[in-house]
């Protein structure tokens, strides 16, 4: 039955391509040249690289994907200002950022929304963030998106100052579990590669995900993480930008309907069987496959909650871009 479901999920996709090259859309097509891309090797973002280069998605549209691996923030602005890289995926704060500083970088397609997890030992009596109070709690990162926004929710639903009335333990991810599984933190913000391993382990429970938490402010979906290129590529290279949209929203496609592609790169990444079905399950809620009009404007009003909860000082700007998403390249 399974195989039944897949085959037919399969074959209504190839129907709907079929369609609409029928009604006369034509697929992007590159000019065969190399598009350098700058991406986590663990995780999430492994993902659409992989099934690209699996496929070989990267020939069919007219290009060719050269994957760069990821090491921090910091290594990748560098990279997008010595344009070594082409593109790389970024967060839409870091985007922002970048643009208010005159960098010009453009998000030419979605990734993800919010998939980070808040995640307690397995045997807490914590049930919302009004238990926080006077607690010890651990982040990746004190100015990055997932912290202010739960001190957002915090301070607006609950009227607690978390900045103030807790104590913030900054670590990497590894870390902080083992914090938490040492009884060391009370809570913890963690990365969704690690979420499913942490809770199948016995020693942690889901709170909730990054995602209920901007639900709770009651935005409409946006994407957190984009594909971010340097703008003047982008419009001078415009067909061999559409053609790497193009090549990620099928790789979206696969992975929403083969499960043996996530359970292949979840080998090649050392997760356990269970993990990876966890995680992909958790993963392909939170997949986008194109922007629409209204992403900006999310945007916007979100930035306006960042800044008010955490100031310009933190946040590193005090207004958005006029844009940081463009249509231009939707197939």
């Amino acid at each position: 039955m399974k195989l039944f479901r897949s085959l037919m999920t399969a074959a209504a996709i190839a129907g709907s391509a079929l369609l609409a090259t029928s009604a006369g859309a034509e697929a992007p097509k590159g000019d065969g040249s190399t598009i350098r891309l700058m991406s986590n090797p663990v995780g999430t973002q492994s993902y659409p690289p992989f099934v690209i280069k699996k496929f070989e998605l990267d020939k069919k549209y007219g290009f060719n994907l050269e994957v760069i691996p990821f090491t921090n923030p910091q290594a990748s602005v560098a990279a997008l200002q010595s344009e070594s890289i082409e593109a790389v995926v970024q967060d839409w704060i870091s985007l922002a950022r970048l643009r208010n500083q005159n960098v010009p970088v453009i998000g030419v397609a979605p990734f993800l929304s919010y998939v980070n997890t808040v995640l307690l030992p397995a045997d807490s009596e914590i049930k919302t963030l009004a238990d926080f109070k006077g607690k010890r709690i651990g982040t990746f990162s004190k100015t990055g998106f997932d912290w202010i926004i739960v001190q957002a929710v915090a301070k607006k639903n609950y009227g607690i100052d978390l900045a103030r009335e807790v104590e913030v333990q900054e670590g990497a991810p590894s870390l902080l579990r083992g914090s938490l599984e040492q009884g060391q933190l009370d809570a913890t913000l963690q990365y969704n590669s690690l979420t499913p391993d942490m809770v199948l382990s016995g020693k942690a429970k889901l709170m909730m995900t990054i995602h209920d938490v901007v639900a709770e402010l009651g935005f409409s979906e946006a994407p957190f993480l984009v594909y971010t290129m340097r703008e003047k590529y982008a419009e001078a290279h415009p067909e061999n930008t559409k053609a790497f949209v193009a090549a990620y929203q099928e790789a979206i496609d696969i992975l929403l309907t083969n499960e043996e592609v996530w359970k292949e790169q979840g080998e090649n990444l050392k997760l356990a069987p269970e993990a990876t079905e966890v995680f992909r399950q958790n993963a392909s809620k939170e997949f986008i496959k194109t922007f629409t009009p209204e992403m900006n404007g999310i945007l916007n009003e979100t930035f306006k909650v960042l800044l008010d909860t955490a100031g310009p000082e933190i946040i590193g700007m005090t207004t958005m871009p006029d844009k940081i998403l463009t249509l231009d390249y939707q197939p």
